[in-house]
């Protein structure tokens, strides 16, 4: 599944896989202990997600990456898979990160309009810059 999604987001394969296909792509982060998850509409896998409950960065959740089916793109999907991400965290945290490469306006302004804040930027051990951005998860009072 994973393959066919990153075939269908040539950007995201390229910025995420690299030189890797996606069985090393995966074996890369088994070290993190995150959650892979399929996400399905109808019985039929419509989305791919990734998620850590915990960051050796900082100790706090991450929000790898959702990448959803073209044909099922627009639809609501990649919003609502953050929601129950937010979900099932929001028990033991009070926030979820993201890290975005800075040139990818596009996933910076989704992730936006998905709650997330922009917090700041760092760069990585290779000097590529990154907007780091948080999701507040902790219910709205009403």
């Amino acid at each position: 599944m994973l393959e066919k999604l990153a075939e269908a987001h040539p950007v995201w394969k390229e910025e995420e896989f690299g030189d890797k296909d996606a069985e090393d792509y995966i074996i890369s982060y088994s070290m993190y202990n995150g959650s892979w998850l399929v996400w399905e509409k109808d019985g039929m896998p419509v989305a791919v997600s990734y998620h850590l409950e915990w960051s050796p960065s900082n100790g706090k959740p991450w929000l790898g990456t959702v990448l959803i089916d073209p044909a099922e793109e627009k639809k609501g999907h990649a919003k609502m898979i953050i929601e129950q991400i937010s979900k099932l965290l929001r028990a033991k945290h009070k926030a979820m990160f993201a890290g975005v490469p800075i040139e990818r306006r596009e996933w910076i302004l989704f992730l936006s309009q998905c709650g997330f804040e922009q917090l700041k930027t760092e760069k990585d051990e290779k000097g590529k810059s990154f907007m780091i951005l948080v999701k507040p998860l902790a219910e709205a009072a009403v």
